[in-house]
């Protein structure tokens, strides 16, 4: 299946794109990197020789949402924000990760490609399992990982959340849409905001993505065994899962972290806050 519907639908989320990536630093490039799974999309900012940073974002978002956070660090850090494969944004999927393991070795060939060795890892939603999943695999390889409201990863996902997701690309045009920005944003976020309307187009333009590795809450064993740097952000109103439970089992399993809860912060807190977000975030990857 095409991963775009037509040439025009392409053109309209392409065009989406860009208007929210206006908001990134007038550096920024865009570099497509040939992998196992398909053509993988990176946009990349800040110095050249400064330390890499890996952002890996939200399910039915892109790298474009990370625009905040790469604003507040780029002066000081090499930013990669990257489009996974089979979900919204310029990465054109031709053998989407059916894995774990998977997961790893796109990832690994994204770092192999951009030659870092070493790089520290921020993840959001998805974006933080696919993180922990890589840093769990290849620990050699982060210096420091930022987990922000993982999906699942500390804490099993409900069934409830599934048969949400279901509905939200069911529900055709913008019933869906509206359903499920309500109940991740409630009013903490515009729903008029460039990043918000690129989602909006992602559902109307490209073909359903459907991930076929599924968030999972990882063993004792596998968290206890993570001694690298780990800061784990959540909010007090997460709406995937009890953030005071992730918070309980990540202090306890984790040897080498620290876990904070924002109150009055919701699942994407990185946008909704980033005035308060981003600082925290700063000081944990400064040397």
């Amino acid at each position: 299946m095409p991963f775009f519907k037509s040439p025009e639908a392409e053109a309209s989320y392409r065009a989406a794109y860009q208007a929210t990536l206006r908001l990134w630093p007038a550096c920024t490039e865009s570099l497509d990197l040939a992998t196992a799974f398909g053509s993988t999309h990176v946009l990349a900012c800040g110095p050249a020789a400064a330390p890499p940073i890996i952002f890996l974002h939200a399910m039915s978002f892109s790298a474009t949402m990370w625009y905040p956070t790469v604003s507040a660090l780029s002066n000081e850090f090499r930013c990669y924000a990257v489009d996974f494969q089979s979900d919204m944004g310029l990465s054109i999927p031709t053998n989407p990760p059916a894995t774990r393991a998977d997961c790893v070795a796109w990832l690994r060939e994204v770092l192999d490609q951009l030659s870092i060795s070493k790089t520290s890892i921020v993840g959001l939603s998805y974006g933080g399992f696919l993180a922990l999943n890589y840093a769990l695999a290849e620990p050699t390889r982060v210096a420091k990982l930022v987990l922000a409201s993982p999906a699942a990863g500390f804490i099993a996902l409900p069934k409830s959340l599934y048969v949400r997701m279901l509905l939200f690309f069911l529900l055709p045009g913008r019933s869906g849409v509206d359903r499920i920005l309500d109940f991740v944003f409630a009013d903490r976020f515009p729903l008029d905001h460039p990043v918000i309307q690129q989602f909006g187009a992602g559902t109307k333009t490209l073909n359903p993505q459907v991930h076929r590795v599924f968030p999972k809450a990882f063993t004792d064993s596998e968290l206890a065994g993570l001694t690298i740097p780990v800061y784990l952000l959540l909010g007090e109103k997460e709406v995937c899962y009890n953030p005071a439970s992730a918070a309980k089992r990540a202090r306890r399993l984790l040897p080498n972290a620290s876990v904070e809860i924002f109150p009055n912060l919701g699942h994407m807190l990185v946008l909704e806050c980033p005035d308060i977000v981003n600082p925290r975030i700063s000081r944990f990857l400064h040397p």
